[in-house]
């Protein structure tokens, strides 16, 4: 009998949760030990050889059908989601060696098969499988894979990598102008999507909408900010501005503080330009992470204080669009799991 599988609207499952995650770390464990064994075992001496393609398209395979006994049977989310995680994997590694051109080809060239490879399968487990925690690693691979398609290792490309999410991979590739708006309209329609999964999805929609939310925002953020960051002065400073308080205004309405703290990240470069190059001052890689600890910890501190008032003007909606009720006399704040 098919079971779909049980979640919350933060994407866990709801059953047998820390048996899953014991469950799942170990499929990851053991599928790090087969695979460094199939390359040690099928290795003809110097240079990558063919030998470990059938044994890695058999991992994917046991991997997919692995998949379809515990997610769409057991209803077993999260060892699905490991299982949705080594085999497109697997098969990725398959997949670079494929052809003598890819076994000879510089690391770059390897890692971008690898990467697109997974990133198609897991969208296929991701889709008949219905699980939600494979949406974030669908689209860093695919980030990755565009990344180094476009610029490889090129030293001065990984330096305006701003950390490893696709936010922080593609704003090294946000100085052509064209390819910015489409990643920027691209994220606007996560946003737009996500939302609309917020008000209208069943428990796999609003555990869709979270990772979305995070991407989508972060991505537009990035985007929008770089362009409000080349304004006049003191033109720059006031819509970067008005964006941070927005940032809060809609992290309220659809209650994320994951939300908030993604596009004040993602503009915070510009904003920190924006402040401090009328007087001369230039940060320091340093000093640019002990700003950003600072945002983070400003959010933090006022998070629960706009919260409450936000609930109590009811601009904060919960499933549905209904306003998220009190528990034990209290706001409950962090619907769904923000």
């Amino acid at each position: 009998m098919t079971r779909v599988a049980v979640i919350d609207p933060a994407g866990r499952p709801l059953e047998k949760r820390r048996q899953q995650a014991l469950i799942a770390a170990g499929i990851v464990i053991a599928w790090i030990f087969t695979i460094s064994f199939v390359f040690w075992a099928t290795s003809e001496g110097p240079g990558l050889t063919p030998a470990p393609i059938p044994w890695l398209m058999a991992m994917g395979v046991l991997s997919w059908a692995a998949a379809e006994q515990v997610g769409t049977r057991k209803g077993l989310v999260w060892v699905a989601s490991a299982f949705g995680i080594v085999g497109p994997l697997s098969f990725g590694f398959a997949a670079s060696l494929l052809t003598p051109e890819l076994r000879t080809a510089p690391p770059e060239q390897s890692l971008a098969a690898v990467a697109g490879t997974a990133a198609f399968f897991m969208a296929l487990f991701l889709f008949r499988f219905r699980l939600p925690g494979l949406i974030s690693p669908v689209v860093t691979f695919t980030v990755v894979t565009i990344f180094l398609a476009f610029r490889g290792t090129d030293p001065e490309s990984l330096r305006r990598v701003e950390g490893f999410s696709p936010r922080g991979i593609l704003a090294a590739l946000l100085d052509q102008p064209l390819w910015a708006a489409l990643v920027g309209a691209l994220a606007f329609l996560a946003v737009v999507f996500a939302r609309r999964m917020d008000l209208h999805g069943d428990d796999f929609g609003l555990a869709t909408a979270r990772p979305l939310h995070l991407i989508g925002a972060g991505i537009a953020a990035l985007v929008f900010g770089r362009m409000l960051g080349t304004l006049p002065a003191p033109l720059d400073l006031v819509t970067l501005a008005a964006t941070w308080i927005g940032a809060f205004l809609w992290a309220m309405r659809i209650n994320r503080f994951g939300v908030v703290c993604t596009i004040h990240l993602a503009i915070a470069k510009p904003m920190l330009h924006s402040v401090l190059d009328p007087f001369g001052v230039w940060l320091s890689f340093r000093e640019f992470s002990w700003a950003i600890t600072a945002i983070l910890v400003f959010n933090l501190a006022i998070w629960p204080w706009l919260h409450e008032r936000s609930l109590r003007a009811n601009w904060t909606l919960g499933p549905g669009g209904r306003i998220p009720r009190r528990r034990n006399g209290f706001w409950w704040r962090y619907w769904p799991y923000a």
